[in-house]
């Protein structure tokens, strides 16, 4: 154990002895250190000066071995995309619906019932950048991206894959092809057929890396096209004035100011080449008379370095493997474990109390941080809350003044008294959250303002499940939506229909309050529905206020899980929001009801 505190009565004594028997671990890992190097230096010396022939013949064949395997594992990885997606496209209902060209609903569900499997199976392809759902005749298009892309990167990659599907350029019998886009390659296979595809992208720069090829030296792995003409690492290929074109079967040389190996072969199933360039040592001309000495030197090596690693690991990996396995059970949770070492190295017994101390800190920091988040959200809530209202009661002063000159007394007291329940909605005790039939009902008194304030009343049709009433959602939420359709879509021609729904939606295995707000106006201009399904758009954030707010109100209380979706239809507009929810919710609220 580590030294008491010697202000603990009775461990006075023990703490003094342990004292003098601690050893610097400096001291201690130097020594180890040095038992290890010496002999290895030596050996080192000797073997790399007249061993560089022999070991140049053998790297020529772990070069070989190592590209053969960097190629299986890439073919392995394609072939295991490849039964994936076409099992997908062979056995799922959702795609054959896609492909008939279904309605929109349908069309929709079943593009999104894709997107889910295929977001859940993505991580299990390393090598994929992305997979695209694709399909002209049901006009669907999703994808799921992985890794780092930027906004361009995605938008000409989508480019590229809209325009290939739309001329059936390419079909599952091609396989995998290279593309380069915006300077950068990919592979591409495309699944399916008739304008209806799954379509599988992996960037070739990340089917390049070699990090698990455990290379001694320097090597680069890259891919190029059935010319010899390279795909990735261009700039290394001119910067050393490599030729590709060569003798496959076995290896060459090539290389101005340095020599480097190069190996390759073709990658089955695509119509590109994977190829190892290994930086290339040297020969040596080799000293046989010194050989029976090199091996004794070799026999020694192998006698001390068991012994000095049961050292090592005695001394050193024991105390690191205790304190490894404290701080994974800190990982799991466990944040009151703490750090105890059998061990007389001093800086071990230090760094164990230091990190005790450190970790009693991190856990009072936790809770400080943790209260302080909570409160910056509910102030950033409140805010959000408050500053969608001013919009609101612009309009409707100056619907109070337009009855006022039209001199209909009787409708402005109706429209006072609808503007006095919206005021007593808002404003009641700071609430952050108000239940669905709440919403609704304010709705309905914001249909009835407008009807007194203009000449042709909107109609509002409300269909709810009674199993959703209760659930709790921010206020203004729907009605904003319903807003924008007043405000937008009015037309002299016809009335304004608004249709306002809250079903629950079931997908996989996951359950949502879906909330929809249509309208029979003329749509969403294109320019508008892009901005207002890019977040990332400054317009977005800058002229659609309203739509905004609702999303950075849903994130905060429900987080990422929330889904959007904004569209036309053949008339009018649709606004629609996923909210994922609990099915023992709808249990509960199904028990209630039963029971009265």
């Amino acid at each position: 154990m580590c030294a008491q505190d010697p202000t603990v009565p009775g461990e006075g004594r023990r703490y003094t002895k342990m004292e003098k028997r601690m050893i610097s671990f400096r001291r201690k890992l130097m020594t180890a250190v040095l038992c290890v190097t010496v002999p290895l230096m030596a050996l080192l010396f000797v073997s790399n000066f007249y061993s560089i022939r022999v070991f140049n013949d053998k790297l020529a064949d772990s070069n070989l071995r190592s590209m053969n395997y960097h190629a299986g594992r890439i073919e392995d990885g394609l072939a295991a995309t490849d039964d994936f997606l076409t099992g997908m496209m062979v056995s799922s209902v959702e795609f054959r619906t896609l492909s008939s060209g279904a309605k929109q609903l349908d069309a929709y569900l079943a593009s999104y019932s894709l997107f889910n499997q295929v977001k859940t199976a993505m991580p299990a392809y390393e090598d994929l950048g992305a997979i695209f759902i694709y399909s002209v005749p049901s006009q669907t298009e999703r994808d799921v991206f992985t890794g780092e892309f930027s906004y361009l990167e995605k938008t000409a990659i989508r480019g590229f894959v809209r325009e290939a599907v739309a001329s059936n350029a390419y079909s599952y019998a091609m396989g995998w092809r290279h593309k380069e886009i915006g300077g950068v390659s990919y592979l591409f296979r495309f699944f399916g057929g008739q304008g209806t595809y799954l379509v599988a992208m992996a960037p070739l720069e990340r089917l390049g890396d070699t990090t698990r090829l455990y290379l001694q030296q320097e090597a680069v792995a890259l891919f190029a096209d059935t010319d010899n003409q390279p795909l990735t690492q261009v700039s290394f290929i001119e910067q050393n004035s490599i030729d590709l074109d060569g003798d496959y079967s076995r290896y060459f040389l090539s290389g101005e100011d340095r020599r480097f190996m190069i190996v390759g072969r073709d990658v089955e199933g695509t119509d590109c080449r994977v190829v190892l360039a290994v930086g290339e040592s040297g020969y040596f001309d080799s000293l046989d008379a010194l050989q029976s000495v090199f091996f004794i030197l070799s026999a020694l090596a192998l006698v001390l370095i068991p012994l000095i690693l049961w050292f090592i690991t005695r001394l050193i990996l024991r105390p690191v493997d205790e304190i490894r396995s404290t701080m994974e059970q800190i990982r799991a949770g466990k944040l009151d474990a703490k750090a105890v070492s059998r061990t007389n190295i001093r800086e071990f017994c230090q760094m164990n109390e230091t990190f005790n101390t450190m970790m009693v800190q991190i856990r009072n920091l936790r809770i400080e941080s943790y209260e302080k988040e909570l409160d910056k959200q509910k102030a950033e809530l409140r805010y959000l809350q408050l500053q969608i209202r001013p919009h609101f009661f612009l309009n409707c002063l100056k619907s109070l003044y337009a009855l006022a000159q039209a001199g209909k007394y009787d409708r402005i007291q109706k429209m006072i008294l609808a503007v006095s329940k919206h005021i007593r909605y808002i404003f009641q005790d700071s609430m952050e959250l108000v239940p669905l039939a709440r919403e609704l009902d304010h709705i309905r008194n914001y249909i009835e303002m407008q009807g007194d304030s203009s000449q042709y009343a909107p109609v509002c049709r409300i269909e709810a499940d009674e199993r959703l009433l209760n659930m709790m959602i921010p206020p203004l939420s729907l009605q904003t939506f319903v807003e924008n359709s007043v405000k937008h879509d009015y037309s002299p021609d016809h009335p304004l229909e608004i249709d306002v729904s809250a079903a629950v939606l079931r997908s996989g295995n996951d359950t949502f309050a879906d909330l929809t707000v249509s309208d029979n106006g003329g749509g969403f201009p294109e320019s508008v529905i892009q901005e207002i399904n890019d977040p990332d758009s400054p317009v977005y954030a800058q002229h659609h206020v309203g739509i905004n707010n609702i999303k950075k109100r849903m994130e905060l209380i429900y987080g990422e899980g929330v889904l959007y979706a904004f569209f036309n239809r053949d008339i009018g507009s649709v606004s629609e929001v996923l909210i994922p929810i609990d099915p023992s919710i709808l249990q509960e609220e199904k028990g209630k009801e039963e029971g009265t």
